[in-house]
C-alpha cells in the first residue's frame, strides 16, 4: 500500500465523512427507497432490511482488501447525529492511480451546500491520502443537478458515453466527468 493512509473519517466543521458500518443498513433501506434518490443510481432500491444489510457487508469487505471505500455523510451538531448521504470511492485501479466516485444525497437536504463540501472532502481523502491522481464519475446525462455539482467542484467533461448506464431496464448516455490531482 505504498505511503497510502486509509482515513476512516474526516470532517469539515458538522460536516462528516465516516466509513460505513452494518449499523447504517436501516438508513440505506430508507433513503434508497426514495426515488428521487435512486433514479440515477446503479443501485437500489433495496427490496429489504436484509437485502440493506448483504450490501453493506460486501462494502466492508472491498474496504478491507481496499478495492473501495464507502462512507456515510453525516450532520453533527453537538449529540445530534444526521445521517444525510452517502459517497463511494470505487472501481480504485491502484496501478493507474484512478478511481470513481459517487455520491446520493436525501433530498430534503439538497441544495443546502453539504453535497459540495462531502464531493471537496471525498477529493482531499484520494489524492491526498490514497495518492490517486484521476477520479472519474459516469452521470447519467438527464441528472443535470450532479453534473453541475461535480462541474463546481472543479470536474470537467470529457466525453459522453452512449448507453453506458442501464438503470432499472432502460439505458441512458453518460457523461464522463473527471478531476486530475493538481
Amino acid at each position: 500500500m505504498h505511503n497510502r493512509e486509509i482515513i476512516e473519517e474526516i470532517n469539515a466543521q458538522k460536516l462528516y465523512l465516516r466509513k460505513i458500518s452494518l449499523s447504517d443498513s436501516e438508513f440505506f433501506f430508507a433513503s434508497l427507497k426514495e426515488e428521487a434518490v435512486s433514479k440515477f443510481l446503479s443501485l437500489g432500491p433495496l427490496t429489504s432490511k436484509d437485502h440493506s444489510k448483504k450490501l453493506l457487508k460486501n462494502y466492508l469487505k472491498y474496504w478491507n482488501k481496499n478495492t473501495q471505500f464507502n462512507y456515510i455523510i453525516e450532520i453533527r451538531i453537538d449529540d445530534n447525529i444526521k445521517k444525510i448521504g452517502s459517497i463511494s470511492i470505487w472501481n480504485i485501479s491502484w496501478l493507474h492511480k484512478r478511481a470513481e466516485i459517487g455520491i446520493w444525497i436525501n433530498p430534503k437536504y439538497w441544495s443546502m451546500g453539504f453535497s459540495k463540501k462531502a464531493l471537496n472532502m471525498i477529493k482531499l481523502v484520494a489524492f491526498n491520502h490514497l495518492k490517486l491522481h484521476r477520479l472519474e464519475a459516469h452521470i447519467a446525462v438527464d441528472n443535470k443537478k450532479s453534473i453541475n455539482l461535480f462541474m463546481k467542484c472543479g470536474f470537467i467533461k470529457e466525453g459522453i458515453l452512449k448507453e453506458y448506464l442501464n438503470l432499472k431496464g432502460n439505458y441512458y448516455d453518460a457523461v464522463i466527468l473527471a478531476i486530475l490531482k493538481k
